[in-house]
């Protein structure tokens, strides 16, 4: 996992605008407006390199 880049997440980090988690599922807005979903076996990990990396948490209470 580069800093750009999540291992097995197709998107590099500066296409991200935001992001929600639901139960099991990360659900990303990307720049272009286009939303896609995303689940890992590490969410916990994948929602720390999406904070690290500056993409907005859409409810952060649940984060």
């Amino acid at each position: 996992m580069s800093n750009r880049h999540f291992e097995g997440f197709a998107h590099p980090a500066d296409e991200l605008s935001a992001y929600i988690f639901s139960i099991d599922t990360f659900i990303i807005s990307l720049k272009n407006e286009e939303i896609v979903r995303f689940v890992t076996d590490a969410p916990e990990d994948f929602q720390q390199w999406l904070d690290d990396n500056g993409v907005r948490n859409v409810n952060p209470a649940d984060g």
